[in-house]
């Protein structure tokens, strides 16, 4: 099998760590450099040490520095994440109560439909009552009557009465 030009190419990825522990490359930084100080230092003990000691004091402040920075820029984004937490809450609170609102409207809309719905069927009802009564009482008084000059019901309105014609004319209401 051939190889290509490009199979002899060696290839390094690196890759780099956007969000990593800043501070403690620093402080590990800062103890590798403390450490070489003391292999290459032309000075004596002490002065070795009081630059030791002055070096780890200005480190101290810087970390405490950076701390602070660090402390503040988390507290930063917090105050700003809940502020948008507290934003996003109420517009769904309000959203929830305009919803809720309207849901209370239409049953109060409903129950009033209902009402007077209720109220027209029942009037409806009362008026066929009422003319069903009053069309009884004139049939009623007609037939006790029994003139067929006043006028009254057409007798193909009215319903058949077994025997009434017949025993007049001497026919029964059988066929």
């Amino acid at each position: 099998m051939a190889r290509d030009s490009y199979d002899d190419d060696r290839v390094v990825v690196i890759e780099r760590d956007g969000g990593g522990n800043g501070v403690g490359m620093l402080l590990l930084g800062l103890a590798i450099g403390a450490g070489a100080a003391l292999l290459f230092a032309p000075a004596s003990g002490a002065e070795t040490r009081a630059r030791i000691s002055r070096e780890a004091r200005r480190a101290g402040r810087r970390v405490k520095d950076m701390t602070e920075e660090l402390s503040e820029q988390l507290a930063d984004q917090a105050e700003r994440a809940r502020s948008a937490v507290d934003e996003r809450v109420g517009r769904a609170r309000g959203a929830v109560h305009s919803r809720v609102d309207a849901v209370n409207e239409a049953v109060h809309a409903g129950r009033d439909a209902a009402r007077q719905a209720r109220a027209d069927i029942e009037s409806a009802v009362e008026n066929s009552k009422r003319v069903y009564a009053d069309s009884r009482r004139a049939y009623s008084a007609h037939s006790r009557r029994g003139r067929s000059d006043e006028p009254g019901p057409v007798t193909d309105d009215l319903p058949p009465r077994a025997g009434a014609e017949g025993a007049a004319d001497g026919r029964t209401g059988e066929g």
